[in-house]
């Protein structure tokens, strides 16, 4: 009987390579979680040669990390815009680089 721990049960090379956009999209939207937790899967697929470059550069943009905790505490609109902003950007340009074959 063989025993199977973590990312054995997984071939998250070939699910990486063939759902790249997507994974984009999603880096952008655990960029919105205000703390810098969740973004440390994406730096570690990263370091590993898993995805490319503008997930990184687009789970990166849109994440804050815990800035954001103070500001939620002063005004949750401007939050919001300011994480809108983050996301249409962050997407926008991850886009561009993704096309371009970064």
């Amino acid at each position: 009987m063989e025993i199977r721990y973590g990312m054995s049960l997984v071939d998250i090379k070939n699910i990486t390579l063939e759902y790249t956009f997507l994974l984009l999209i999603l880096g952008a939207l655990i960029g919105i979680i205000p703390g810098s937790g969740p973004h440390l899967f994406f730096v570690m697929f990263f370091a590993e040669g898993l995805i490319p470059f503008s997930v990184l550069f687009t789970s990166s943009v849109v994440q804050d990390g815990h800035a954001m905790l103070p500001m939620l505490s002063y005004s949750v609109k401007d939050s919001l815009l300011i994480k809108i902003f983050n996301l249409f950007f962050g997407v926008v340009l991850g886009a561009i680089l993704f096309l371009a074959g970064f």
